[in-house]
């Protein structure tokens, strides 16, 4: 036997002699994913792009049942196929019952439930109709474990010849993901790991073992960041904080999602897409920041970064400097965080990075006087509950987290005539195709639904002493240059994108009330418009509009202070936004 004869055997050995055995690993690996997959993608993406992505996603469990078939010990075998279909049947339930395979969430949700709260969720879900599915499934997978195991190699295929090439190819990806999973573990940070999630495990997880891989080592870093951001979050209560005025004081915080600013008619854009933040601004009201950025385009930094009291100028990092609401709730602020990305399930790298940090239990105890329990389908809605709850008396802070424009944009509000206002037919785009220019219109609106909700947030403060500031935790790319739609993970930063996914919206809106009491403060608001600003210095502007006096206040990083210096405005953490964006 020549050597290609050898190689030829080597490779279609397992499916042509173990057919049964590589089939039903195969599928053990890889059918949650495509369930996943199909339940929580299929109404977004093409059924072309979809079918291929599902694809895909079977090429690194492919390897792992050709390699498995290799294995000739019984009792290596049965360890293999209990390890198959246990991951299998936990991730079908998790798919079927909550839309969610395993994740780092549903891993820490194990460590800290109960012998109680164990025993209330089997009583709720034990006989639910997914539930008892996913026992027949189970048992079905068993039985066809058993009925192959019996079988042996009187099962084959007489012409293996035939997916040489297409099944060395899918090995070849296979091995190709394999690498990229094993990249993971290079990374000791939650930023790095972010960092290969969003460039490196698209289509590569969403298998069983590699989920569970990256579910686990996710865990690992995020608690070791989250317990030394709890660690610094304790040294405010050891410390002394104080503000200087009596008068009760209301501080508002709205952060949106994937703003692109220059879709704002506040910066210019042809379409009457911010008519109540123009409208404020003409009245004296609100102030529009022109030069604005966020250090990353990527949720769970830029939220971290911005409500933590580090600053990345100052080679400072978020997980070593205590959140803001902590601060100002030790000032004598009630303290409420209405967040509208307070997932359920948790079950993306954003949802459980930053769910797990803000909504820790410790964290919980110390810094919020109230919560939402779950996201709503709008941001209105949000809104609305927020605003009839009652407050303690006094000075209050409240932080709005909103789901913005967030893809998909029409998912964003409702499609009625009230807000379905824009059509391809309004965007005057000669170089885009019907399709693009629909997606544009659909940002539009999301975009102008969003400027409803802050107006709705500014007509309850009107008559009160209050500031409201808002602002993107990142861009967005909408068609602007090129065929883009959200965020890229480029190595080398271009002036376009920067333009485009860093480039941030940031309004300040001071009630009547405010703006009489505090000539001064509304004399550094005015100055302070053009200065460079990077929203990883938020909470030293809020806690300078606040009066707050604590030794994690530094005016030279409020921009409303005489003593402001912007520093360099480092974007992912390598790329000097000012220096790549001069003429």
């Amino acid at each position: 036997m020549n050597s290609m004869n050898r190689l030829q055997h080597f490779i279609l050995d397992p499916v042509s002699k173990r057919p049964l055995m590589f089939l039903l690993l195969t599928l053990l690996f890889s059918v949650p994913g495509w369930l996943y997959c199909w339940n929580i993608y299929g109404e977004y993406y093409p059924l072309s792009r979809l079918v291929g992505w599902l694809l895909f996603i079977t090429a690194m469990p492919t390897l792992m049942a050709w390699a498995c078939c290799f294995i000739k010990w019984r009792i290596v075998r049965g360890l293999i196929y209990m390890a198959t279909v246990s991951l299998f049947a936990i991730n079908i339930f998790l798919t079927l019952n909550f839309d969610t395979m395993i994740s780092p969430w549903i891993l820490l949700l194990i460590h800290e439930t109960n012998s109680n709260e164990s025993s209330e969720f089997l009583s709720t879900y034990a006989l639910s109709t997914p539930s008892i599915v996913t026992y027949g499934l189970t048992l079905l997978s068993v039985g066809l474990i058993v009925i192959g195991e019996k079988m042996g190699r009187s099962i084959t295929i007489k012409r293996p010849r035939l997916m040489l090439f297409p099944f060395i190819l899918w090995l070849a990806v296979g091995v190709w993901q394999a690498v990229l999973v094993i990249m993971m573990f290079f990374a000791s940070t939650q930023s790095q790991l972010q960092a290969w999630y969003e460039g490196k495990a698209f289509y590569c997880i969403e298998n069983t073992p590699a989920n569970l891989l990256y579910s686990c080592y996710h865990l690992h870093l995020t608690n070791h960041e989250n317990d030394a951001a709890w660690e610094a979050s304790e040294k405010v209560f050891q410390s002394v904080v104080t503000r200087d005025e009596k008068d009760t004081l209301d501080v508002v915080l709205i952060i949106g999602e994937s703003y692109n600013k220059y879709h704002a008619s506040i910066y210019g854009y042809y379409l009457d897409t911010t008519p109540t933040m123009r409208e404020q601004q003409k009245r004296g009201n609100l102030f529009v920041f022109q030069d604005a950025i966020s250090p990353y385009n990527m949720t769970t930094l830029a939220v971290k970064n911005m409500l933590s009291t580090n600053s990345i100028s100052l080679h400072q990092s978020w997980d070593e400097h205590p959140l803001v609401m902590t601060i100002f709730r030790k000032a004598g602020f009630d303290v409420a965080m209405w967040d509208n990305q307070k997932s359920e399930n948790n079950v993306l790298f954003h949802d459980f990075s930053n769910n797990s940090l803000l909504y820790g239990k410790k964290m919980v105890e110390s810094t919020y006087h109230h919560l939402n329990n779950a996201p709503f389908d709008y941001d209105q809605q949000l809104v609305d509950t927020a605003l009839t709850v009652k407050r303690k008396p006094g000075s209050t802070l409240t932080v709005f987290h909103l789901m913005g424009q967030h893809t998909a944009p029409i998912w964003r509000y409702p499609e009625n005539d009230e807000n379905a206002i824009y059509t391809a037919d309004s965007i005057q785009r000669n170089d885009l195709n019907d399709y693009q220019r629909q997606y544009i219109a659909e940002y539009d609106n999301a975009t102008r639904y969003n400027d409803h909700v802050i107006g709705n947030i500014i007509q309850y403060y009107r008559q009160r002493n209050a500031v409201i500031l808002y602002l993107s935790d990142h861009g967005d790319e909408v068609y602007d240059y090129r065929d883009v739609v959200g965020r890229t993970h480029e190595p080398v930063k271009q002036k376009q994108a920067l333009k485009y996914q860093y480039e941030i919206p940031m309004v300040l809106w001071c009630s009547d009330q405010f703006i009489q009491r505090h000539p001064n403060i509304m004399q550094n608001i005015r100055r302070a418009i053009l200065r460079p600003f990077s929203s990883d210095n938020v909470p030293q502007l809020l806690m300078g509009l606040s009066n707050i006096h604590s030794s994690f206040y530094e005016p030279k990083k409020d921009v409303l202070s005489n003593q402001y210096h912007c520093g360099k405005r480092i974007v992912q953490n390598t790329t000097d936004y000012d220096e790549v964006m001069k003429p």
